[in-house]
Formats: structure tokens, C-alpha cells, sequence
């Protein structure tokens, strides 16, 4: 898979969240822990509204593991808090305003 996988679809499941990833010829699913959707942004948020906010975030995060093949045995890549908090310290910038709209993505 390239650099051009992009998120296809997104919903909750039960606290997490899964994104399917999607280079057009195959798929990889992206499960978003609990603590990675509260920790993006402050205050902790745990819903859909706060997965569209931030899904091209995780989308970057997943991409990142993606090409390091930090990929699970099952071929999930999980984004955890401690993702959100690397991803963090390497763009201090991020703040509540630099969110993304909500992606046009199906859910």
C-alpha cells in the first residue's frame, strides 16, 4: 500500500472507533481506542462527532504505521493514546482550532 490510502468508512464500535483505510484496491481497518478519541482534545470526548473531527488525524497516525508495518497479527493498525500523544509532541501546534471539518466520508 502507498501513500495515497485515505479513509473510505467510520464508525463507532461500542467506546472505540473503526476507520477503514482504503487505497482503492484493498482495505486495512484502523481500530481508535477509547483513550486515543478522549485524549485529541480537550475536554475528553468519546462520540462520532469527535472521530469526524479528528479523522484525517487518525488517518495521518494510521498512515504513519502503515509504512512502518506496525501493523497487528490480525492486520488492524490500533491507534492508542500513546499514539495521540507522540503524534502530539511532534506537531505542538495542534489546537482545538485546527481541526478538520467533518470528513465526507461514509459511515
Amino acid at each position: 500500500m502507498g501513500s495515497t490510502i485515505t479513509p473510505l468508512k467510520y464508525h463507532m464500535v461500542g467506546q472505540d472507533a473503526l476507520i477503514i483505510m482504503s487505497d482503492g484496491r484493498c482495505s486495512r481497518p484502523v481500530q481508535v481506542t477509547h483513550d486515543a478519541l478522549t485524549d485529541i482534545q480537550s475536554p475528553a470526548c468519546c462520540d462520532a462527532s469527535r472521530l469526524a473531527q479528528y479523522l484525517e488525524f487518525f488517518a495521518e497516525m494510521a498512515l504513519k504505521k502503515i509504512e512502518k508495518e506496525a501493523i497487528a497479527f490480525d492486520g488492524r493498525i490500533w491507534i492508542t493514546a500513546d499514539d495521540v500523544r507522540a503524534w502530539r509532541s511532534l506537531h505542538p501546534g495542534m489546537t482545538e482550532n485546527t481541526a478538520t471539518s467533518p470528513a465526507p466520508v461514509q459511515q
